[in-house]
């Protein structure tokens, strides 16, 4: 096992951007936190997209030169992180969701890394969560359900690194990320860092895009080169909040899913067999989920969703065909069965 260490000494300046849409009550425990992090040289970007409570007032009462704030029309979570990346002075970007906060130590142990290892374009980190009753539950970030679990397998030999200032001791791994990403989601934004002058290319969340965004655009850094993963709790995303900027149907979720599957990696020529049997065998088992989502839950365009996705075969190729009355006596079936709606 490889194992160095270093001291908490940031060099490079780093942006933080955290949107925001009326959650000021919660906003205020996201600053604090990234002002306990961060060095002089920092900023921290506070994208307002649209808020009608005291967003502005209470982040205008921070006293604190680090602390931009920029208020947008409701656009979305995707185009209010665009927004701070376009404002941001430094090529380092961290981003932090509203009601989320850090590990003291989060920002110089992935830098420190980072700096390690000049190759790797981002780093991310494990994460603990909290219900809302404050509950805390560590190790989180495997237990979303992906379905390759072993870090050794999937990014290689486990390295070490101790800072000097609290003797804390971090396990992490190197390496390509890309075809784990296609598995799943395995990247929190809020322990994303990403290093954009190590880029191939200019990258920017979809605008518009409701869900998933984070998978989308976390995978396209991932096309970029290799990643940092640091296995120890250094962000937590609490549960306190009901306004998640992006909560939104189960449908729309798997269709968001599906786009991902298709648009980033259903486009690549450079997989090999035995990948490109694994991406097969992921999208059909999202397309069944979308059969199964659409069918256990009041959508009213049922019909529609399947004929925009008939190319996909199989079972929802045969929904496509049927009409209207005969889908819903089937949806009503499905829920007699399964003793109500889905959500």
């Amino acid at each position: 096992m490889e194992e160095w260490h270093g001291s908490i000494v940031m060099t490079s300046a780093i942006s933080v951007i955290i949107p925001t849409y009326n959650r000021g009550e919660f906003l205020r425990r996201g600053i604090n936190s990234a002002l306990e992090v961060c060095a002089e040289n920092d900023e921290i970007i506070v994208v307002d997209d649209g808020s009608t409570d005291q967003t502005r007032a209470l982040v205008e009462s921070v006293s604190d030169p680090r602390l931009i704030y920029v208020h947008q029309e409701n656009s979305g979570v995707a185009t209010a992180r665009n927004h701070g990346m376009e404002l941001a002075s430094n090529d380092l970007i961290a981003f932090l969701d509203d009601d989320d906060e850090w590990h003291p130590a989060k920002l110089a142990v992935q830098l420190a890394l980072l700096e390690k290892h000049p190759e790797a374009v981002a780093s991310f980190t494990n994460f603990w969560i909290t219900d809302q009753q404050g509950n805390r539950t560590n190790d989180y970030l495997l237990r979303w359900g992906q379905p390759l679990q072993d870090w050794n397998q999937m990014l290689g030999t486990t390295r070490t690194f101790r800072l000097d200032d609290t003797g804390e001791v971090f396990d992490y791994y190197f390496g390509g990320h890309y075809f784990n990403q296609m598995q799943d989601d395995y990247i929190l934004p809020s322990t994303l860092i990403i290093d954009r002058s190590r880029f191939r290319e200019p990258l920017r969340f979809l605008d518009g895009f409701k869900r998933n965004e984070s998978w989308l655009f976390s995978s396209q850094v991932c096309r970029q080169g290799p990643v940092i993963y640091v296995d120890y709790d250094l962000a937590c995303q609490h549960g306190d909040a009901d306004n998640r900027l992006t909560a939104i149907p189960i449908v729309e979720t798997v269709l968001s899913r599906l786009y991902v599957l298709e648009n980033e990696f259903g486009k690549r020529t450079d997989f090999s067999e035995a990948q490109q049997r694994a991406f097969a065998q992921r999208l059909s088992k999202e397309v069944n989920v979308l059969f199964k989502s659409a069918m256990r839950s009041k959508t009213p365009n049922r019909r529609q969703i399947f004929q925009a996705n008939k190319h996909h075969g199989g079972v929802i190729a045969f929904a496509a065909i049927l009409p209207d009355p005969v889908l819903s006596l089937l949806s009503a079936l499905v829920r007699i069965l399964k003793g109500g709606w889905d959500k």
